[in-house]
């Protein structure tokens, strides 16, 4: 009787051993997928807003009226509780919806903006010294007539 009873609870054992593995890789599978999933929605979500908001803010980069652009990055920005920044092809940012563009540092070094210019439109995910947060960045390029005027980048932190 005593053999029976180890060998059942040597089953029982390794049973949920088993068990308990299966349920810790499904679990670490289903919530890097849905990260992964989660992060595509923000990246389509940004690029839809600065799609929307381009055309916008593009009459006001041809002639340069940088008054008027950070204004509108500002309403748009508190509007859409999105960070809305738009910079000169040369890296020069002329409105933010943040902070003061005057105190900004160029942005021709950062990931999504030297791609956009490159390629139309960049994507980056970081963490922003200046917001203190990770942030999820989509930046496109602003043309009239194949001419590059500007980067439009739209911006949320990751955690919301």
């Amino acid at each position: 009787m005593a053999k029976k009873k180890s060998l059942l609870w040597h089953l029982f054992f390794s049973y949920l051993v088993i068990t308990l593995l299966s349920l810790v890789a499904v679990t670490w599978y289903s919530t890097a997928s849905l990260k992964k999933f989660m992060l595509k929605q923000i990246e389509a979500d940004l690029e839809e807003r600065a799609l929307l908001f381009g055309p916008m803010l593009l009459q006001h980069l041809s002639p340069l009226d940088e008054r008027a652009i950070d204004h509108l990055c500002k309403t748009i920005g508190k509007a859409a509780s999105t960070r809305v920044t738009i910079m000169v092809p040369w890296g020069k940012v002329v409105g933010d919806s943040e902070n003061d563009p005057e105190g900004m540092d160029n942005h021709l070094d950062r990931p999504e903006v030297a791609t956009a210019l490159e390629a139309t439109r960049g994507v980056s995910t970081r963490y922003s010294p200046t917001l203190g947060k990770e942030m999820m960045y989509v930046a496109i390029a602003l043309k009239k007539e194949s001419r590059t005027l500007g980067v439009l980048r739209t911006a949320i932190p990751v955690d919301d």
